[in-house]
């Protein structure tokens, strides 16, 4: 059986650092969990829900697979459209 965490482990506070940037970083991140809400301020450690730290974590790893897959699929791009004389 999966290791279940107590409800109040989620419901403890954790340190959390969001980058923050002039650009496309800059904006503050809302995250909602089961109707709950928190909105997170770049660039101070704040306290939040451990529930709401494990969304940002869940969120980055997707992020990162994606960009992973999307460097694959242009380099799989470029070689096909290479090998069939397509520019």
């Amino acid at each position: 059986m999966a290791d279940v965490k107590s409800k109040s482990y989620w419901e403890e506070s954790v340190p959390v650092r969001l980058f923050r940037d002039n650009g496309k970083y800059k904006d503050d991140v809302f995250v909602c969990v089961n109707g709950q809400s928190v909105q997170i301020k770049r660039g101070e450690t704040v306290y939040i829900k451990r529930k709401f730290a494990q969304v940002l974590e869940q969120s980055q790893k997707a992020q990162e697979e994606a960009a992973k897959m999307s460097e694959r699929l242009s380099a799989e791009y470029r070689r096909d459209a290479q090998m069939y004389g397509i520019n």
